[in-house]
């Protein structure tokens, strides 16, 4: 065959020609030909069809297997050939067909039950392939790849223990092939036997301690158990064997960084930035590291090298531009934030950092034109919806708030938190019946909306209006959240408009203690300590809440009006 092939090789452009007179035995003369002559010209047909096959004509080839076939038609070789030429052409079935044959011809040639395996597979018929396995590993025991092989496919349709057993029939042939022990340790990862899946990954380092895969698998099923300190060691020895592996030290500064050990990260991550390789990524590592550390000035430093050699990533910009921000420079955080291009996945969060800016310069215009802008990427999205209502309320500029969260309302119908932020809007409107109508809506969608329910309770308290009610709908808040500070000074202060002053004095003690920094809260349980003449525990409260209130001259007044009643009883 090798002569033949280099003779044709050697003929060049005469190729063709040649081929012609092979593929039309009409051309020839002679008397018939003997089955040796017949051989001969099958197997002619054979060797061009490999070589149309190498060059790239299936088509052709798979015309010169089929008349060879014709000449020999109790080859597996020839049948099997022009199978997986078929499959090759994308042809599943016919490719079936011919392997059915191989097989049939020759029950004992295993790479026909390979190559129907394969068909099968493709065919999306596991237990077909795996039975096509199963008989070629019967024919050729000691051949790994198909023990492997149907091993996946147990593995894949839930079978692991089947897929288990193959591969241990495999250690009793081949007690060292290191493979058998890297698909159980596989399998059982799949099934989440970390500990069985640990000790077949040690087993195969046994046999080869510079198996990559294995210490990569190893490290990341202890990774996956919680094992930290074996991961660490593992990943350790990998880079001790394999000599300053990079992808290993990456693995072990992002161990480090699951366990808040930052500087050990850092350490390993400025060992990667001395290549050249992973220069870049370790410096961005860097960079989110020492952010996180607090220390702003080195993170940017860290990532403006980055961006010296790949200003396209924006991501880089996007983290650079953060920590800008966290160090209070608004003006070149603005400046990187603003240089994010609008088809980059960083471009929303980015206007929504400027708006954010914006908002707290009390540029307001800016801000919500920055949102409007996120808005033409991500139209209609929910959240964005809902942070332009909120840039609208903080403008003052409620009409347009409330327009834009009926927007969202429209998006998201069943929300009852936007109903609640509508109600919100209302009351700052003074349109009255609608916030009870927005907020009663909330609750009617999410009966545990502790927040409407306190709204509700609250302002009806307020206008020392339906207390019953009030005092129901806030109870239903506190046992959703007991110990909330604001929704117990609520029910203290609905006790008081009920004029249950021991009641209120205790619900609103217990909101002072979770809420000791708030004015109003403050001044409620000042007012209930009043009402019971306890005038020194008033006073104090009062004095309290405008340490804390320092501009609220009501609070003034109640102090200076007690501290007179109080002087008139000490007079006396």
């Amino acid at each position: 065959m090798k002569i033949l092939e280099n003779t044709i090789k050697r003929l060049g452009p005469a190729l063709p020609v040649l081929m012609l007179l092979i593929a039309s035995p009409a051309l020839a003369t002679g008397p018939a030909k003997s089955a040796v002559e017949t051989r001969s010209d099958s197997y002619y047909y054979f060797t061009t069809a490999q070589l149309l096959k190498n060059s790239g004509d299936i088509k052709g080839a798979i015309e010169l297997y089929k008349k060879a076939i014709e000449l020999d038609p109790a080859s597996a070789i020839l049948y099997s050939d022009l199978g997986h030429l078929y499959l090759q052409s994308g042809d599943p079935y016919k490719a079936k067909e011919y392997l059915l044959k191989a097989v049939e011809a020759d029950p004992g040639y295993a790479p026909a039950y390979v190559q129907l395996a394969e068909i099968y597979t493709v065919m999306k018929d596991d237990r077909a392939a795996a039975e096509s396995y199963a008989k070629a590993i019967e024919i050729e025991p000691e051949n790994q790849k198909n023990h492997l092989y149907l091993a996946t496919l147990y593995a894949r349709a839930g079978e692991f223990d089947r897929g288990i057993e193959v591969l241990e029939k495999l250690l009793t042939i081949k007690p060292d092939a290191i493979m058998a022990y890297y698909y159980m340790a596989k399998i059982e990862f799949e099934r989440n036997g970390y500990g069985k899946a640990e000790e077949y990954y040690l087993k195969a380092l046994e046999i080869s301690d510079t198996f990559e895969a294995a210490y990569y698998e190893l490290g990341l099923t202890y990774e996956l158990d919680k094992k930290y300190a074996e991961a660490e060691e593992t990943y350790k020895k990998a880079i001790s064997v394999l000599r300053e592996d990079r992808g290993f030290r990456s693995k072990l500064g992002g161990l480090y960084i699951q366990q808040d050990r930052l500087d050990d990260a850092l350490a390993q991550y400025r060992e990667l930035e001395a290549y050249e390789e992973t220069r870049n990524d370790a410096r961005v590592k860097i960079g989110l590291i020492l952010f996180e550390k607090r220390d702003f000035d080195g993170a940017i430093e860290k990532l403006r090298l980055v961006l010296a050699e790949r200003p396209d990533l924006h991501k880089v910009r996007y983290y650079m531009a953060v920590a800008y921000e966290e160090k209070g420079d608004m003006e070149s955080a603005s400046r990187e934030f603003g240089s994010i291009p609008a088809d980059d996945s960083s471009f929303v969060d980015s206007k929504i950092h400027l708006a954010y800016i914006y908002e707290k310069l009390g540029e307001m215009d800016r801000a919500i034109g920055e949102i409007k802008e996120a808005l033409d990427v991500k139209e209609g999205d929910h959240e964005l919806l809902n942070l332009l209502a909120s840039v609208y309320r903080e403008a003052k500029m409620y009409d347009k708030a409330v327009e834009t969260i009926k927007t969202s309302i429209e998006l998201e119908p069943a929300d009852a938190d936007l109903y609640f932020t509508l109600g919100v809007l209302y009351d700052d409107l003074g349109k009255e019946n609608l916030v009870f109508e927005a907020m009663y809506k909330a609750v009617e969608l999410n009966p545990e909306h502790t927040n409407a329910l306190n709204y509700i309770g609250y302002s009806y308290a307020e206008k020392g209006i339906r207390l019953d009610e009030a005092e129901e709908l806030i109870k239903k808040a506190l046992v959703i959240q007991p110990e909330s500070g604001y929704y117990l000074d609520s029910l203290g202060w609905v006790y008081y408009k009920k004029g249950e002053f021991e009641k209120a004095i205790k619900e609103l003690e217990r909101a002072a203690q979770y809420l000791p920094d708030d004015p109003l809260v403050i001044e409620h349980l000042g007012d209930a300590y009043l009402k019971r003449s306890f005038k020194e525990k008033a006073l104090m409260s009062y004095e309290n809440a405008a340490r804390l209130d320092p501009e609220n001259d009501e609070i003034k007044g109640k102090i200076n009006s007690l501290k007179e009643a109080l002087k008139v009883l000490k007079a006396e």
